[in-house]
């Protein structure tokens, strides 16, 4: 009889050799969510980007935060969790400006357990066109690691002990309207398609690939403190595309406190959407941010919980 740390090993390692194994399941890592704000917003992001999480998020938006800012995000994947594996994820965002037009973005994300991660590291330059026009370019490398899993049945895994990674591009736009408050933006997400597990799978060439994705979005901010936003979000833009609407809002109930709101497919029947909320607290050059996510067809999950700290200087 197994015991349940061995239970939760060898479940860990079924979730990331399916992500491994089907061109289709694997997980770009950047698809589950940045800080907790984005995520409060139902990840509809992409025309907002106006702190850390651009570096994820829209690279367009790292040429227009005008002071220097660092995040990081903690979050339980699971409130349960699995028994003994500690599922988490990490995520810290670093944005610099470089003169009036040009800032520069870092970023580090890791999603896993004590057993396995999948890991991605991003370098992001953004540039103002002009007063209205920014562009942006990610380029980052992702990669994944196991441990090593216990042979079932005396028959070892073939992911035991492996590791495989690859570089890809993003590219985002970021464009003021002439109506004040309103903004749009898009981000063209893995350009090259890396493959992140070529060679790792036997018989399967494009196990890893990982497929473009497209977010096209806008945002309108109310009277500086409120803010509601929309993203049409297609995963594999060149092949069965699967496409999504995010919305989500935010409101300030007093001075420095915030409400946020937010999700997808929230009314549809096949209930494979989620819901978002959230609190953000600014106290001088400090912020909070705290967000609550559930998948609408795992529920029994309990949801997973992120905090966000950041500070500006």
């Amino acid at each position: 009889m197994r015991t349940p740390k061995a239970v939760g090993v060898l479940a860990g390692a079924a979730l990331l050799l399916g992500v491994l194994t089907a061109a289709n399941a694997v997980v770009n890592i950047q698809n589950v969510g940045s800080g907790a704000r984005s995520a409060a917003l139902g990840n509809s992001f992409v025309a907002v980007a106006d702190d850390p999480s651009a570096v994820f998020d829209n690279p367009a938006g790292v040429a227009l935060q005008g002071k220097r800012q660092v995040s990081y995000t903690n979050v339980s994947l699971f409130f349960g969790g699995i028994e003994g594996d500690d599922l988490g994820q990490h995520v810290v965002g670093y944005v610099q400006p470089l003169g009036s037009r040009l800032g520069v973005g870092l970023g580090y994300e890791r999603i896993g357990s004590d057993l396995m991660s999948e890991n991605g590291a991003i370098v992001s330059l953004g540039y103002k066109l002009g007063r209205s026009l920014s562009l942006g370019v990610n380029g980052k490398y992702l990669f994944w690691s196991v441990g090593d899993i216990p042979p079932d049945n005396g028959v070892a895994d073939p992911l035991s002990n492996s590791s495989a990674g690859s570089v890809g591009v993003d590219l985002g736009v970021l464009w003021k309207s002439p109506v004040a408050g309103l903004q749009a933006g898009a981000m063209l997400k893995n350009v090259n398609q890396p493959n992140v597990a070529k060679g790792s799978v036997a018989g399967e060439s494009d196990a890893g690939k990982l497929p473009m994705d497209l977010a096209l979005g806008l945002s309108y901010r109310l009277r500086g403190t409120s803010l509601v936003t929309a993203q049409w979000a297609m995963r594999d833009v060149t092949g069965d595309v699967d496409s999504r609407l995010l919305v989500g809002g935010e409101m300030q109930l007093v001075q420095g406190l915030m409400v946020r709101a937010g999700g997808s497919k929230m009314f549809e029947s096949d209930a494979t959407g989620d819901l978002n909320a959230g609190l953000g607290y600014q106290f001088g050059k400090m912020g909070f941010d705290y967000a609550y996510h559930i998948p609408l067809d795992l529920t029994e999950t309990n949801g997973a919980h992120r905090f966000s700290f950041a500070l500006s200087f």
